[in-house]
């Protein structure tokens, strides 16, 4: 039943505890903080690999380090959303992306791989609990059966913010190229003037200046960071989300979200493994350079753009389960691609498909919605995060020795024993007999249990025959023989 909202805005609220004017307002905050959030971490995804390269001097043992100490803040998150989570939703959302653009704008000041150590912590505090505040958010403002659709929406917004941030990235690292082959005074037009420079020597050509650029990119991650985080500020939380938010605790840990903690826990092995180690096959061993990284990142952005809201409705119309082993065989298909194939254009394919495989996470997430209590679903992203941390510095670090042991190919290999472990993990979603008392839609699937027990009394033979017939009875009877 409606009722209205209590901060005097105008309007019935319904079953999400907002008004229509404070929906409306939250989806266009959402949308514009998640917008600026793609910017901030996709700038520093694209130039990176290069910079810690050319800039830096490091190698793909140096990288796995660095992505160890960077996924430790990811592993303690559950204690930084224990103190967030008291400053409700909106605020904790606004301090995790503040956090991370001082950290992004701390980077360019970096000249050693010791000097990466304190902003790859700062920002890693930051982002990490944007990753598990963002789908919250979301979540408050989705109807029950329409969660993978919102979150498939921010997803694609979120894309378009990564479009942007490639866009610009590519642009910039163009006009220093451009500038450095001193191109200006050749003769042609200006498309032929371009085909020369790509055709040229243009990774020599950018590598020799692109220094303070990448750095003047850094910065700019930064300020879309902190932008996002003076946005997200006037986010609208109802009456019901706050007290639910002071009542629950902090930190969460419940047996009945058993399944999805394995998910989250196999989930983050495999992408430590794929982000530690996929870039750098490409950067070190096939030698690909920043503007063509950016380039497939763009590709892949622009898929995603397109692909977030029809995987979304995938989610709802076809259920998580389905969805989710669709998406985990695939996940294999791409890391055999990365340990066998020589092709270059092949591993171009593989690493634009796991990019896009990426949207199926949203199974998991919508997986959790459905079978926790409201107050439980912010601090069990966050636990789930943690989880998916645990192996954060360990996985890394096997990898690289296995790397520098047997070949870039042995890591990937070693990934798909998490894909298998999930694969399996999946077929045991159920999720009418996996909600909780007080989860969304559990009322609906007792009432549904209590129809089919009278359904069933109806058909057998009355209590004038000697026969109990009431559903209690019928549990009782059913507890007794399996005895």
């Amino acid at each position: 039943m409606a009722t209205q909202p209590l901060d005097g805005s105008s309007g019935a609220v319904d079953e999400r505890g907002l008004s229509s004017n404070q929906l409306n307002r939250g989806f266009r905050i959402l949308a514009v903080t998640t917008f600026l959030a793609a910017i901030m971490m996709n700038v520093p995804q694209t130039i990176s690999p290069n910079f810690f390269r050319d800039e830096i001097g490091m190698d793909g043992a140096a990288n796995a380090v660095l992505i160890s100490i960077r996924e430790l803040p990811g592993f303690l998150l559950i204690f930084v959303a224990a103190l967030l989570l008291r400053q409700g939703l909106a605020r904790a959302t606004a301090i995790s992306l503040g956090i991370a653009g001082v950290g992004y704008i701390i980077f360019a000041g970096a000249h050693s791989f010791l000097g990466l150590i304190l902003p790859t912590l700062i920002t890693s505090i930051g982002y990490h609990s944007w990753l598990q505040l963002q789908d919250a958010l979301g979540l408050s403002l989705a109807r029950n059966g329409e969660e993978g659709t919102v979150l498939g929406r921010y997803r694609s917004i979120g894309f378009a913010g990564t479009i942007f941030a490639l866009v610009t990235t590519m642009a910039v690292l163009l006009v220093v190229a451009w500038n450095a082959a001193d191109l200006s005074q050749a003769t042609g037009s200006v498309f032929a003037k371009l085909g020369e420079l790509l055709s040229g020597d243009f990774s020599n050509a950018l590598r020799a200046v692109q220094g303070p650029w990448l750095r003047g990119l850094y910065v700019f991650s930064g300020i879309a960071a902190l932008m996002a985080a003076l946005t997200v500020v006037r986010f609208p939380v109802s009456m019901n989300a706050k007290a639910a938010a002071k009542a629950a605790p902090r930190i969460t840990w419940r047996r009945e979200y058993g399944l999805y903690y394995w998910l989250s826990f196999l989930d983050g092995s495999r992408m430590q493994i794929y982000f530690a180690f996929a870039p750098f096959v490409l950067v070190e061993v096939f030698n690909v350079d920043a503007l063509t990284l950016s380039t497939l990142l763009l590709i892949s952005a622009l898929i995603n753009w397109r692909a977030g809201r029809v995987v979304g409705r995938m989610v709802d119309r076809y259920g998580e389960k389905r969805v989710l082993t669709v998406g985990y065989s695939l996940h294999l298909v791409v890391f055999l691609g990365f340990a066998f194939s020589q092709n270059l254009w092949l591993l171009y394919l593989t690493y634009l498909g796991y990019n896009f495989l990426f949207l199926f996470s949203i199974g998991t997430t919508t997986y959790l919605r459905k079978i926790c209590r409201p107050d439980d679903l912010a601090p069990s992203l966050a636990m789930g995060i943690s989880l998916s941390h645990v192996t954060a510095i360990v996985v890394p670090l096997i990898g690289a020795a296995v790397w520098d042991r047997f070949g870039y190919q042995f890591p990937f290999l070693f990934g798909t024993v998490f894909i298998f472990a999930s694969l399996w993990l999946t077929q045991k979603i159920d999720i009418p007999a996996q909600r909780v008392p007080g989860a969304p839609g559990w009322q609906e699937t007792q009432s549904l249990a209590e129809e089919e027990m009278s359904a069933d009394a109806a058909v057998l033979p009355g209590q004038q025959d000697g026969w109990v017939v009431s559903p209690s009875a019928t549990e009782a009877l059913g507890e007794e023989e399996a005895k």
